[in-house]
């Protein structure tokens, strides 16, 4: 699903809330509340917080435009 999601948009031309209209409330935030973070994957999988993987929208602090998406733990 995620690997569709970020083949399917460009979220380098998105917002917070462009994000969190295609996927709903953020399940918590990443060193910064502009970061927005969710949860996906299998609870087999722990990451800094907890289990599964965090699915990170890092935005710019300038302009909310998202800079970069990645996941912890790093997907192989």
């Amino acid at each position: 699903m995620t690997a569709s999601f970020l083949d399917q948009y460009d979220t380098k031309n998105f917002t917070r809330k462009d994000i969190e209209a295609l996927l709903g409330t953020q399940t918590g935030y990443y060193d910064y509340d502009s970061n927005i973070v969710y949860v996906v994957g299998p609870d087999t999988v722990k990451n800094m917080y907890g289990k599964g993987y965090l699915l990170i929208f890092e935005a710019n602090k300038n302009n909310g435009k998202i800079d970069k998406v990645f996941f912890d733990p790093e997907v192989q």
